[in-house]
């Protein structure tokens, strides 16, 4: 009897564990579930900005001040009630208007207002006085140009036996924008700054050419914005293009894109837009956009055909195609990944702040970057010690470490 007790006791106890588990095992999952929803949740309505916030009273681990925390130098101010500015210098007014052109409007007066009030005499100027600066706008007008070519004949040729044919010469024509169109430079250029600087659709442009005067119709200036970029912005892009591989550092990346009634795919699909740009020690600028029906690493492979210098871009495997490259993995993935790893609470807030951060790296590496590499053994100094800090720093959460799949960096 007393052997069965002990052996009913051993089994209660063993079921025990086993629902000690499974509750713990449960806990878990939930744990991870809810982490997933909360940052789900911030992904679609959570500020998409990557900036670490400060903390009032905590110093900088490496040292260095925080460049919204530099204290400006001195201004004189005005003390106005409940806020304080700086005292405007003598002359700012007219900086602001500095590049426009100016016409000077004299008040005069009228002939039956030109003589004197006491005694009937003849007024005089004696001197002018400035009152006051206005600001005019002068709305766009349309103007059709007729060019009538002028064709000339000598006088003398055809009247001797030295010269017995007529001499016929026309005067020379501007080349068109476009042939066989009514498209002018000014007002291509202006539907097409109109569509993609100020983000104007064509179907707003077309009513606002009709209340100017001219029935132009949406399909005819997309057709105009076609014919340009293949006729004008085609050989200034390839120029540009051949320039971008001569750089010693191009960054890439690539985003989803849709694009609607494309022959041979669904509305519903994903197209790429890839941008490569130049970094920026190269000099001015360089930024080129591709478009690619998919996301192969072929079209990067072909972009980039005889670039031998540094790439940046993230650590998607398609640039593995890409030859020649020395890879450069960015920093600030590596720092996104560190703040998934954070727990959220309920307010989908960050339970803790990482202590290493990546924007240092990052101005590091290429702030001080030149072609001759003669900064480097500085830079790789200064990075290293950043570096490693940074992987000194583990999030921890209840005396838990973040479970889940291993993520590549």
């Amino acid at each position: 009897m007393h052997d069965e007790k002990d052996l009913r006791i051993e089994q209660l106890k063993m079921e025990n564990q086993k629902l000690h588990e499974k509750i713990h095992r449960l806990e878990h999952n939930v744990e991870a579930l809810t982490q997933a929803v909360l940052h789900a949740a911030k992904q679609r309505f959570g500020a998409s900005s990557e900036k670490t916030p400060s903390i009032a009273g905590q110093a900088s681990l490496f040292g260095e001040e925080d460049a919204d925390n530099i204290p400006l130098p001195y201004a004189p101010v005005i003390p106005i009630k409940e806020h304080k500015r700086p005292v405007r210098k003598k002359g700012d007014r007219e900086k602001l208007t500095l590049g426009l052109s100016r016409e000077t409007v004299e008040c005069v007066l009228n002939p039956d207002e030109s003589a004197c009030g006491i005694c009937g005499s003849q007024l005089n100027v004696i001197g002018k006085k400035k009152v006051r600066s206005e600001m005019e706008y002068i709305p766009a007008k349309l103007v059709m140009k007729d060019y009538v070519q002028l064709v000339y004949k000598c006088v003398d040729c055809g009247k001797n036996d030295e010269n017995p044919y007529d001499a016929i010469y026309s005067a020379p024509v501007p080349a068109p924008v476009l042939t066989h169109s009514i498209a002018s430079p000014s007002s291509a250029a202006w539907i097409l700054y109109q569509k993609y600087v100020l983000s104007v659709p064509l179907y707003r442009q077309e009513r606002d050419f009709k209340r100017m005067g001219a029935a132009l119709k949406r399909d005819t200036m997309a057709n105009w914005a076609i014919r340009c970029a293949e006729d004008w912005l085609r050989p200034l892009y390839d120029r540009m293009h051949e320039q971008l591989l001569k750089c010693g550092i191009i960054m890439s990346d690539e985003t989803t894109w849709q694009v609607n009634r494309e022959p041979g795919k669904k509305a519903s699909s994903k197209s790429y837009i890839w941008i490569h740009r130049s970094g920026s020690c190269e000099g001015p600028p360089i930024i080129l956009y591709e478009y690619t029906r998919t996301r192969s690493g072929d079209h990067a492979k072909e972009f980039l055909a005889g670039f031998s210098g540094f790439h940046v871009s993230d650590a998607y495997a398609g640039y593995e195609k890409v030859e020649g490259i020395t890879r450069c993995l960015c920093y600030s993935h590596l720092r996104r990944y560190y703040l998934e790893a954070i727990p959220l609470d309920s307010g989908r807030k960050r339970s803790l702040v990482p202590a290493g951060r990546s924007d240092e790296l990052t101005v590091i590496n290429f702030s001080g970057w030149n072609a001759s590499g003669r900064n480097y053994p500085r830079r790789r100094g200064k990075s290293t010690g950043l570096f490693t800090a940074s992987l000194c720093w583990r999030p921890f959460s209840r005396g838990r470490k973040r479970q889940g799949p291993s993520r590549r960096i």
